[in-house]
C-alpha cells in the first residue's frame, strides 16, 4: 500500500469521503472525541461529517446536551457525547492532572484551594444554572479564591481546568461570546459505563481515524504505550492491521474499516480526489503523532501550517484558508502553496461555497498567498 490509498481510507474513516453521519452526536460518536478548542473551527470539524448540517444545528446539538465540550485528554478541550464524558475523563484525565502538578505548586493551587474552588463552584451552578466563565471566575475571587495571572499563567484558568479535567464541570453553550459553565452530572445525567473504556477507546479511534499507528494512538489518547498495546489487543475482533513500508497499521474491521476500492467503504467523493476545507485542528490533521503523509513528496511546511485551516486535495494539504465574517456574508480566502489546476480551483470553490452555507451566509471568494494568511491568522 502507497499513501494515497492510505489517506483515501483515512478520509473514509474520517466521514470526510462522501460518507456523513445522520446528525451532529452521531458523528462524535462516531470518534469518541473531536477536538474542539476553538469553537467556530470545532462547529465545522462536525459540520463537515454531518449530513446537511449547519452551524445552528451543530449548536442546537450542544444547547440539547447531546455533545459537549470538555477536557479529556492532553489538556486540550473537546467534544465528546454527553454519555461517554465521565468515563472518557476517568480514564484520560488522571495523567494530566498528575503532569500539572509543579504548576500547581508553584502557583499554591493546593488541595485545599481546588477544594474550596469547587465547593463554590457547585453552590453556584446547582440547579441547572450556567455561568460564564468571566462571572465564576469573578465569583470564585470574592470568596477569596485568587484567580489572578502569574508568571506560570492565569491561576484562573487552572482552577477550571482542574474542576473540568476533575469532572465537576464541562463547557455549557456558548453565551453570547463567552463560554458557559455548567455541572457535568447535571448537564449529562445518564453516563454510560463501559465494561472496558480503554479497549472501547481504541476501537473508537482506529475505526474513526484508522489506518494509524499505536503511537499515533497514544499521542491522541495521551495513554502510555504499554496501556495502548494491552487495549488493542482486549478491543479484538473490532480491529484490524495492514501494512504499509514495513509500519504495522490499525484500523476498524468490517464496514467502519473497509479500505476504498474494495467495494464496501465510501461513497465516492474527495476520497476519490475532492476538495476539502478544513478547520484548524481538525481530526485528521491533528490526530496522528506523524503528520508527513499528508505533504506532497518534497514539500517542507513552516511548523504549525497543518493544524492551521487547511485546504486539502487528495487526501494531501495543498494550501491555508481562513475567513472573515463581513456585514455582507463570510469573506474566504484561499492560500495555495502552489499553482492549482484550473479544475481544483473550481472544486475548492465549490468548497467554499459549502463552507459559507454552513454558515447561512453569502459567500465572498478571494486568494492570498500562504504568507499572507500566516500573518493574518490570529495567534
Amino acid at each position: 500500500m502507497t499513501s494515497a490509498p492510505l489517506l483515501a481510507w483515512r478520509l473514509a474513516s474520517q466521514y470526510l469521503d462522501g460518507r456523513q453521519a445522520a446528525d451532529p452526536a452521531r458523528a462524535v460518536r462516531h470518534f469518541g472525541a473531536v477536538q474542539a478548542q476553538e469553537y467556530g473551527q470545532s462547529l465545522w470539524a462536525v459540520g463537515l461529517r454531518t449530513r446537511a448540517a449547519t452551524a445552528a444545528a451543530i449548536e442546537a446539538a450542544i444547547e440539547s446536551g447531546s455533545i459537549l465540550r470538555t477536557w479529556p485528554m492532553r489538556g486540550t478541550i473537546h467534544f465528546v457525547p454527553a454519555e461517554d464524558a465521565r468515563w472518557m475523563l476517568d480514564l484520560l484525565a488522571g495523567r494530566r492532572i498528575r503532569a500539572m502538578a509543579t504548576i500547581y505548586r508553584r502557583l499554591a493551587l493546593t488541595e485545599e484551594v481546588l477544594g474550596r474552588a469547587a465547593e463554590i463552584t457547585a453552590g453556584a451552578l446547582r440547579g441547572g444554572r450556567r455561568m460564564r466563565r468571566p462571572d465564576l471566575l469573578a465569583l470564585l475571587a470574592s470568596r477569596g479564591i485568587d484567580c489572578s495571572a502569574s508568571p506560570h499563567g492565569g491561576r484562573g484558568s487552572h482552577i477550571l481546568g482542574y474542576l473540568s479535567m476533575t469532572g465537576l464541570v464541562c463547557i455549557g453553550p456558548m453565551d453570547g461570546a463567552q463560554q458557559s459553565l455548567v455541572l457535568l452530572d447535571e448537564w449529562a445525567p445518564h453516563p454510560r459505563s463501559p465494561e472496558d473504556p480503554a479497549a472501547e477507546l481504541a476501537a473508537r479511534y482506529f475505526t474513526s481515524h484508522g489506518p494509524a499507528t499505536v503511537r499515533d494512538f497514544g499521542w491522541w489518547s495521551g495513554l502510555p504505550l504499554s496501556q495502548v498495546r494491552a487495549a488493542i489487543e482486549r478491543a479484538g475482533p473490532a480491529l484490524a492491521t495492514t501494512e504499509l513500508g514495513g509500519e504495522e497499521y490499525w484500523h476498524g474491521s468490517g464496514l467502519a474499516g473497509a479500505a476504498p476500492g474494495d467495494g464496501r467503504a465510501g461513497t465516492g467523493g474527495p476520497a476519490a480526489g475532492g476538495a476539502l476545507l478544513l478547520p484548524a485542528f481538525d481530526e485528521y490533521t491533528v490526530a496522528y503523532k506523524d503528520r508527513a503523509l499528508l505533504l506532497a513528496r518534497g514539500r517542507q511546511l513552516p511548523a504549525g501550517d497543518l493544524l492551521n485551516p487547511l485546504m486539502v486535495l487528495d487526501g494531501h494539504a495543498v494550501g491555508l484558508w481562513k475567513r472573515v465574517i463581513t456585514g455582507r456574508g463570510a469573506q474566504l480566502t484561499l492560500a495555495p502553496f502552489g499553482r492549482l489546476a484550473r479544475g481544483d480551483r473550481d472544486r475548492f470553490a465549490v468548497a467554499a461555497e459549502r463552507y459559507a452555507a454552513f454558515l447561512g451566509l453569502p459567500a465572498e471568494i478571494g486568494t492570498a498567498t500562504p504568507a499572507q494568511v500566516r500573518r493574518q491568522r490570529r495567534p
